[in-house]
C-alpha cells in the first residue's frame, strides 16, 4: 500500500484530522469525471465556511480538484496507473488527499484515501518485429545448443504466457521446442541446409486478457563445406564438327553449398593438344590449329575442386570427346542418278564408298565402318572395298524377287554410315542417303544363277512345282539335265525342271531350304555347275544359286565350276570379281 503524505497545514488554534473511508476509480478517466460528492463523505459540509483541497507535496500528485458549485471531487489531471504506481512496484496504488474544512475556529483535515486501480489500456508488445537465428549445419553438438528467444512486455503487468509455431501454424514437433524456463529455442535435431537452409517460426505472447502478439523468428541454416561439386552429366559428350573455328564446351558443374563453399576451379588431368580450360567457369575449347591427332584421344578427365574450409571437396568430370570433322564420305555409283538406282545384276555392287582423311588427304582403308539401313540386313558391305552388295539372305529381298508378277519394284529407304578411326573410336564421321532401288526382275533372271521362288507349307507330297523359267540363263533349257543335292532329302527333281516334294513340310521345324543343282554332262555325274535353292514355308522365295556358300551374311563365289550355263554376261562379271 502507498501513502503519500501532502503538506503541513497553517497553524490554527485548533485542528483535527479524521480519516474516511476508502474510494476506488479506474485509472484513465476522463479530466472533469466526478468521483466523489464531498457531502457523501464529510458530514455538515454545508454548514462549514469554506473548505478546498490541501496542495500536495509533488506536483505529479496534483491530480484532483474541488467543484464547489457540485461539492464534488474531480479528476484534475490524467491518472496514468503504470507512469504513477509501478515505480513502486506495488500491486495496490493508494493515493492519499486531504481536505480541509474550516468550521469558526476549527479546522478539520479529512484524509480520503484513493485506490487507482489498472486497466488493460496498454497493448502487449515485442521490442521487435523479428529475430535472426543462425544455426550451423551437421552441427554434432546440436543438442547441447540454444538460442535466446525475445521477450513481450506488458505494461499493465498481467502474466505472460508463450507459444511456438512454424509459419504455417503447426507445431515444430521434431525440429524446435521453446525452453520455457531459459526462455530459449532449443534445436530438436541436426540440419542440413542443402535440405532446407530457411525455417520461419512465430513466437507468439499472450495475457490473460486473451491479447496477443506475435514475432518472427527466422532460422537460417549456415552453410559449411560438406557437398562436393556434381558433374551434370558424367560423361559429357563433346562434339567436335567444325575445323574452321574454335568448339567450346561449357562444363556444367554444381556445388551445393554457397559461397566459396561453392566457388569452383577446373583443371585438366590428361591434357590433350588442341584442348584449353579457363581455371574459373569451366569452359573448354578445341582449337583445332593446335590439335594432333594420337591414339586412344578420346577422354578429357576434369578435375573439379571447391574453395571450401576448412577443407577443399572435389570430383572428376569425364568428357568423352567426338571428332565429327576427320572425314569425307563419298558415294560412288554407276549410275546418272545417285538416289535411283537400277538393279539388273544382283552380283555386282550397288556403288562404293570412298573416304578420305582430311588430314593425311589420302583415302582410309584403315578404317571402321558401322553401316545402318532403315530396312534391316537388304545390305552387305565389303568391308576391305567399301563396296555395297545386296545381302542374298535378306528375307525383305527374296520377297521381293520372288515376286515375278511385278516387273518392276521400287524400294526407298536410308542408309546411316558411321566411319571410326580404327586406333581412336573418338574420332567418327556420319554421312546419311536416301536410296531408290529399281528392281529389273526380267534383267536380274538374265543376270543372274540364283532363282528365288516360293512354296505354301500345305502343299501335297509328290506334288510337282516347275523351276523352269524361260528368262533364267540355266533354267530356260529342257535340254539340260540336272541331279539334285539336298542334304535334307525333301525334294527331287524330274527332266522336265520339276522339283517333287517328297516329305511333308512344316514351318515350325525348318523355314529355309537350300538346294544344289548339278548339271550332268556327257552322260557323266561329276559336277558341272551346281545351284541352291531356298525356300520358305511362310510363301517366302526358295533361292536359287549356282556354287555359293555363305558365312555371317557374306558371300563369295566360286566360278570354277561353270560351263555350259556360264554366258557372257556372266563371263564378264567373273572377270570382274576377279
Amino acid at each position: 500500500m502507498i501513502f503519500l503524505f501532502f503538506s503541513i497545514l497553517p497553524f490554527v488554534s485548533s485542528q483535527t484530522i479524521k480519516q474516511l473511508n476508502e474510494i476506488s476509480i479506474n485509472e484513465e478517466l476522463p479530466i472533469g469525471s466526478i468521483i466523489t460528492f464531498l457531502t457523501d463523505k464529510i458530514p455538515n459540509l454545508d454548514q462549514s465556511l469554506e473548505y478546498d483541497l490541501v496542495t500536495p507535496v509533488s506536483s505529479e500528485l496534483d491530480l484532483f480538484s474541488i467543484d464547489h458549485t457540485r461539492q464534488s471531487l474531480i479528476i484534475k489531471k490524467r491518472i496514468d496507473y503504470e507512469q504513477i504506481c509501478t515505480k513502486t512496484n506495488s500491486t495496490h496504488c493508494i493515493i492519499p488527499i486531504s481536505i480541509a474544512v474550516s468550521n469558526h475556529d476549527t479546522i478539520y483535515v479529512y484524509i480520503l484515501p484513493i485506490h487507482i486501480k489498472n486497466i488493460n489500456d496498454n497493448p502487449i508488445k515485442f521490442s521487435v518485429n523479428r529475430t535472426v537465428i543462425e544455426i550451423e549445419e551437421n552441427d554434432k553438438n546440436w543438442y547441447k545448443k540454444s538460442y535466446l528467444l525475445p521477450q513481450a512486455t506488458d505494461a499493465d503487468g498481467d502474466l505472460i504466457t508463450y507459444s511456438l509455431y512454424l509459419q504455417n501454424w503447426n507445431k515444430p514437433t521434431g525440429l524446435f521446442e521453446l525452453d520455457q524456463t531459459n526462455f530459449s529455442l532449443k534445436p530438436l535435431k541436426s540440419f542440413d541446409r542443402e535440405q532446407q537452409n530457411l525455417y520461419l517460426l512465430r513466437l507468439i505472447a499472450q495475457n490473460k486478457h486473451d491479447k496477443d502478439v506475435s514475432v518472427d523468428i527466422i532460422i537460417i541454416i549456415k552453410d559449411v563445406n560438406d557437398n562436393s561439386p556434381i558433374c551434370e552429366h558424367n560423361p559429357t559428350i563433346f562434339i567436335i564438327n567444325n575445323t574452321n573455328s574454335i568448339s567450346i564446351l561449357s562444363l556444367n558443374v554444381t556445388d551445393l553449398d554457397e559461397g566459396d563453399n561453392g566457388k569452383l576451379e577446373y583443371y585438366i588431368i590428361n591434357p590433350l593438344s588442341g584442348f584449353t580450360i579457363d581455371r574459373l567457369t569451366g569452359e573448354i575449347k578445341f582449337d583445332y590449329k593446335n590439335w594432333l591427332r594420337e591414339n586412344n584421344q578420346t577422354k578429357l578427365f576434369i578435375n573439379v575442386t571447391d574453395d571450401g574450409k576448412p577443407y577443399r571437396l572435389s570430383t572428376q568430370c569425364i568428357i568423352e570427346l567426338k571428332f565429327l570433322f576427320a572425314f569425307d564420305i563419298h558415294f560412288e555409283t554407276n549410275y546418272t542418278d545417285d538416289n535411283l538406282i537400277n538393279i539388273e545384276n544382283i552380283h555386282l555392287p550397288i556403288g562404293k564408298f570412298l573416304i578420305v582423311d582430311k588430314q593425311t588427304k589420302m583415302s582410309c582403308f584403315d578404317c571402321l565402318i558401322d553401316l545402318n539401313s532403315s530396312l534391316d540386313d537388304i545390305f552387305y558391305l565389303n568391308d576391305k572395298t567399301f563396296e555395297l552388295y545386296l545381302n542374298y539372305n535378306s528375307m525383305l529381298l527374296i520377297r521381293i524377287l520372288s515376286n515375278y508378277m511385278i516387273k518392276q519394284e521400287n524400294l526407298l529407304l536410308n542408309i546411316n554410315l558411321n566411319v571410326f578411326d580404327k586406333n581412336n573410336p573418338s574420332i567418327i564421321s556420319t554421312k546419311n542417303y536416301s536410296l531408290i532401288l529399281s528392281f529389273n526382275k526380267m534383267k536380274l533372271l538374265i543376270n543372274s544363277n540364283i532363282l528365288f521362288i516360293k512354296i505354301d507349307q500345305n502343299i501335297f507330297l509328290n506334288e510337282q512345282i516347275s523351276i523352269f523359267n524361260r528368262y533364267h540363263f540355266c533354267l530356260n533349257n529342257h535340254s539340260k539335265q540336272f541331279i539334285i543335292n539336298d542334304p535334307t532329302n525333301t525334294f527331287e527333281i524330274d527332266n522336265k525342271y520339276n522339283l517333287i516334294v517328297k516329305k511333308y513340310l512344316n514351318i515350325k521345324q525348318q523355314q529355309n531350304y537350300e538346294l544344289i543343282l548339278k548339271e550332268i554332262e556327257n552322260n557323266q555325274t561329276e559336277e558341272v555347275s551346281s545351284f541352291r535353292f531356298l525356300r520358305d514355308l511362310q510363301s517366302l522365295p526358295i533361292r536359287y544359286s549356282p556354287n555359293r556358300t555363305f558365312v555371317s551374311g557374306k558371300t563369295s563365289v566360286d566360278f570354277d565350276q561353270y560351263t555350259s550355263c556360264t554366258f557372257a554376261n556372266w563371263r564378264k562379271y567373273s572377270s570382274q570379281v576377279k
